[in-house]
């Protein structure tokens, strides 16, 4: 092949490399197997070896991926974090068996490979330090606040010598579907596998929700460590052991029939587990041997990953359907022939986007590899474009509302396109249901069935007509009764007295999930206040950035939202927050919260605030009061400094103020 061609591989190929590794490690995302991208490292690393003249020192060949964000805090690693080199077949087992054991006795120990994060927990003095993610493997980004709401990670070890220990943190199969339900309730992207909402998880900035997703941990490895009575990876797990970690599960195996048979055993079991494994880590039990054998730029001699077979199957694209959202997104969804995959019967898989269907070049009658993400969601991963017959339709994305013909608009910066007609019949389906569900007002009876055959009954057309049901009616519907009616007037009836953020989360306001719902509540003491707030005045409140503001504001100014609302309320459903002030001390003061706390931590603070009634906000301007500042504050304190109007003050100042401290 001429020269010039092979360095135009070698160039795309890192292209490629790089653009996938950035998906994965960074936005925790994917677009191909990990065994295609395997494979084009190795198709790279082949290349590079014959023809070193267009090598480069920072080849994807030699470096492993990073999951630094370039805003994070970062630590560098005591010793370096290596990533490990994949075999996707028996045979590729038996010959790396082969290369490392020089006629010598098999010593290897078997352990499940997670898929979840990788994580680097320091002690010292028998105490928790900090939490990093692998990063680059030489550092990674600080995350130790949210490593600690992980109930099987011990603050405090026995164990006095500096020591890194290393594992993964993942998300239990049935928290993943949990999870997962409530996004979709909350109109919330979903996450694609167990992998990616752990990875997700760890990096958020509020530690309160991270607990609440309920991450544990697997640990199987040390970084910097001395101690001479261990000098085996068997002995190593089981000191863990005694530490209080969760700790790997594996066999220590003396041949390579064992070594194959657990290969072959866990591949068949790895359903029945309460996480992912993607694999099987085989690895040289012998500190010496392993330290004789050394390592490569990215990964140890001594070990290997025998990955799993993703399960993939074809199948046709026999159509797409657009399915229109309570918030009046547009999602296409891929209508295919029935197929058995990873346990179940599977006919539709979500594309996402016009831009999914784009990148995949996409056309009906294609023939598409399917898997499903993390054994649940399935996925269209790949196009067999040799299949392809001459008459296949290109997809058209519609232009018009397929339910109302409302012309869709697509936001800038966005790639989902909206219908913006709020009387559309699929959006106020959706918007009722989602309204009546359990985690909004909760009118138990009132399931999708029966909202639309209220709907086909004209009995309802937006969500004030649940209050004027006419239940003589209903219980003549299909299926009903005196019963069914008297269950939903009673069901009905107890939703007037749900709590306000509850029914300010059914309102479905765009971006404005149970948790924003929450902070709104919390700051606001009744509807009418949001309704008269300003734009100014909503994207001051912490953690409501300009988004959600903007379509906050824009929800209260729409006249059919307040003809619902005062119609909501005349019906006798109150919009009261319940603030829980005790007192009325700082009656409306304004807060910011800076740097580490001595006595309690901010939540805490906030807690009070808000008790005394007090609000706390995110942004230094001419409307903040006060600024408590504690130790390392961040740049709101000298930003505050240039303010006259704003009073700096610290823990016991604050405290003084609320009659907490004499």
């Amino acid at each position: 092949m001429d020269d010039l061609f092979i360095e135009d591989e070698i160039i795309d190929l890192r292209d490629k490399i790089a653009h996938h590794s950035d998906l994965y490690y960074k936005k925790n995302q994917f677009e191909i197997s990990d065994h295609k991208f395997d494979k084009l490292v190795k198709r790279l690393q082949a290349l590079e070896k014959k023809y070193p003249q267009y090598k480069i020192n920072n080849s994807p060949t030699e470096i492993i991926g990073s999951d630094i964000l370039s805003s994070s805090k970062i630590i560098q690693h005591k010793i370096r974090m290596y990533s490990l080199e994949n075999a996707y077949s028996i045979e590729e087992i038996k010959e790396y068996i082969e290369k490392i054991n020089d006629n010598r006795t098999i010593n290897i120990t078997t352990e499940l490979k997670i898929d979840g994060f990788s994580i680097n927990l320091y002690y010292e003095n028998g105490k928790l330090q900090y939490a990093t993610t692998r990063g680059d493997g030489f550092e990674g980004e600080d995350v130790t606040i949210n490593i600690k709401t992980i109930k099987s990670i011990p603050i405090e070890i026995n164990y006095n010598e500096s020591i890194e220990i290393r594992g993964e943190i993942y998300l239990p199969k049935n928290e993943f579907v949990r999870i997962n339900i409530e996004r979709e309730e909350n109109g919330e992207k979903l996450f694609a596998n167990p992998r990616n909402a752990a990875a997700g998880s760890i990096k958020l900035k509020d530690s309160n929700v991270v607990a609440s997703r309920k991450l544990d941990s697997i640990i199987y490895s040390v970084g910097l460590f001395k101690n001479a009575k261990i000098n085996t990876q068997k002995e190593l797990l089981e000191f863990l052991k005694k530490l209080g970690f969760n700790v790997v599960k594996y066999e220590h195996v003396t041949n390579i029939k064992e070594i194959i048979n657990q290969c072959e055993v866990w591949e068949r079991l790895r359903h029945d587990l309460e996480y992912d494994i993607d694999g099987l880590v085989i690895k040289v039990n012998n500190f010496d041997q392993q330290q004789k054998l050394g390592f490569t730029s990215k990964s140890p001699k001594w070990a290997i990953a025998y990955k799993f077979k993703a399960e993939e199957v074809e199948t046709q694209l026999l159509g797409v359907d657009f399915q229109v959202g309570r918030t009046g997104a547009i999602t296409p969804v891929a209508r295919l022939k029935p197929v058995f995959i990873s346990g179940s019967t599977v006919s539709n898989a979500t594309l996402h986007n016009e831009d999914e269907i784009k990148r995949l070049d996409l056309r009906i009658g294609d023939y598409v590899t399917i898997i499903k993400s993390g054994e649940i969601i399935p996925k269209i991963i790949d196009v067999n474009y040799e299949k392809r017959e001459s008459n296949s339709k290109d997809i058209e994305f519609p232009k018009a509302c397929p339910v109302c013909e409302t012309l869709l608009m697509r936001e800038n910066d966005g790639a989902i396109s909206y219908c913006n007609n709020i009387n559309c019949p699929a959006q106020i389906k959706k918007r009722i249901e989602h309204f009546t569900s359990r985690v909004a007002v909760d009118i138990e009876g009132l399931a999708e069935a029966v909202v639309e055959q209220l709907i086909n009954h004209k009995q309802i057309s937006k969500i004030q007509d649940i209050y004027h049901i006419d239940f003589e009616e209903f219980r003549q519907y299909e299926k009903q009764g005196s019963k069914s009616a008297e269950n939903l007037r009673n069901a009905i009836e107890n939703s007037k007295t749900q709590k306000f953020h509850k029914i300010l989360f059914g309102f479905g306001i765009r971006f404005v999930g149970a948790k924003i719902s929450k902070i709104l509540c919390s700051y606001f003491k009744n509807v009418d206040e949001i309704i008269n707030a300003s734009y100014e005045e909503l994207v001051e409140i912490e953690e409501i950035g300009e988004k959600i503001a903007q379509s906050v504001y824009d929800f209260f100014r729409n006249e059919n939202n307040i003809l619902m609302i005062n119609s909501l309320q005349d019906a006798g459903m109150k919009m009261i927050s319940d603030n829980n002030i005790i007192e009325d001390t700082l009656s409306g003061a304004k807060f910011i919260i800076t740097g580490t706390l001595e006595r309690h931590s901010r939540n805490e603070i906030k807690e009070m605030i808000e008790q005394n009634g007090g609000k706390v906000i995110s942004a230094v301007s001419k409307n903040l009061d006060y600024i408590i500042a504690g130790e390392n504050p961040g740049s709101k304190l000298n930003k505050a400094r240039k303010i006259e109007s704003i009073k700096i003050i610290d823990e016991s100042d604050f405290l003084q103020m609320i009659g907490k401290e004499n």
